[in-house]
């Protein structure tokens, strides 16, 4: 079919035995053309390069004033605090400039590909947003390949050749081991994500070096569940349950320390008293919650507008390797900390005195 980077509309209708229009219609989006044949005329657009080719002709001589957030199906929740505040910022930067937003869905986690090749077949975006990066993110290897401009929320394990913002993270969460062993505590748990998901893997790696520094490191106080109130809840039960269970709670995530805090009510604990637990992220909810939970502000609305910022430089023409920035995240402390009450055994005690039915199966 021609070269790779050489190959036009005429030469996809010629192998393809159809219409110039009709190739023209199905790479463009057009509803008039059968799902069938615009799947199959995306898939020898991809195979033969047109289009890498294709983007990069289209970002010389004009654009399509859109760029794009494919979120997978699980994360497509706009009611997401953190999303909500992080695309409200990123649109606020972008209408200034008559750009759009696309916000689309892949059909599943494992399928994030087939959104990307169709957005990029089509020509629908002159770049993309990447949200809650991976430490090995398979993301990244696919738009550099693809010579799409990209920038990421987040950085990968190596912070590779591309555009990138992040937040300090792993010192927030040294912040929050040195904050809870002024107040007194000495048995502190971590509420966490898998490893795979780079900002999780940044914070466990930070608490972990600053607790073994201090002598107070313990394995068990380390309990790995998804970024959701139901596994900080879940979580929560599973550390209380223990022989000597936590006065303190690092979660990774304000909605993990919403479902903290729900789960010892539950146990009849005082949170902020009994036990302290302090988030990370600072959402809208953070404040109005009870009591007001003491966390890290992202300050995800100004982190949207940032990036927003730097997709557009990058399109202009910056490099990639100078569009790589960190923020600090800054201690909003309300009401879920404090002195610890009551010590380990006292908390046992008092946990004892439960009933087995408050703690789900």
């Amino acid at each position: 079919m021609g070269s790779r980077g050489k190959v036009t509309i005429d030469a996809l209708a010629r192998e393809l035995d159809l219409a110039k229009s009709t190739v023209s219609r199905a790479l463009n989006g057009y509803p008039d053309i059968a799902e069938t044949t615009r799947a199959r005329v995306q898939a020898a657009a991809l195979a033969s390069g047109y289009a890498a080719s294709s983007m990069a002709r289209n970002l010389k001589r004009g654009r399509v004033d859109t760029v794009g957030v494919v979120l997978p199906g699980e994360q497509l929740d706009i009611s997401s605090p953190f999303l909500v505040q992080f695309l409200r910022g990123a649109t606020r930067v972008l209408e200034t400039r008559g750009i759009d937003l696309l916000v689309a869905s892949a059909p599943a986690p494992e399928k994030w590909r087939e959104t990307y090749d169709r957005l990029i077949v089509t020509r629908k975006v002159d770049g993309f947003i990447l949200t809650r990066t991976l430490s090995e993110d398979p993301r990244v290897a696919y738009l550099r390949e693809k010579a799409v401009p990209f920038v990421a929320f987040g950085r990968t394990a190596t912070s590779e050749n591309f555009a990138w913002l992040d937040v300090d993270c792993g010192a927030a969460a040294a912040e929050a081991v040195a904050h809870l062993v002024a107040l007194g505590h000495r048995r502190i748990a971590h509420i966490t994500a898998s490893p795979n998901v780079n900002f999780a893997r940044i914070r466990r790696e930070a608490i972990c070096e600053r607790l073994l520094s201090l002598g107070l490191y313990d394995p068990a106080l380390v309990v790995e569940v998804g970024l959701t109130a139901d596994g900080g809840r879940r979580a929560t039960y599973e550390l209380m349950r223990g022989e000597q269970p936590p006065t303190a709670l690092i979660c990774d995530l304000d909605l993990l320390a919403f479902g903290a805090m729900g789960a010892l009510r539950d146990l009849g604990l005082d949170v902020g008293r009994d036990v302290s637990v302090l988030g990370y992220g600072d959402v809208p909810m953070a404040p109005v919650h009870s009591p007001p939970l003491s966390t890290w502000s992202q300050d995800a609305d100004s982190a949207g507008a940032w990036v927003a910022e730097m997709l557009l430089a990058l399109i202009n023409g910056t490099a990639p390797e100078i569009l790589q920035r960190v923020r600090p995240a800054g201690f909003v402390r309300r009401a879920s900390d404090g002195a610890p009450a009551l010590d380990t055994a006292a908390l046992r005690q008092r946990l004892a005195e439960v009933p087995a039915t408050a703690f789900p199966s």
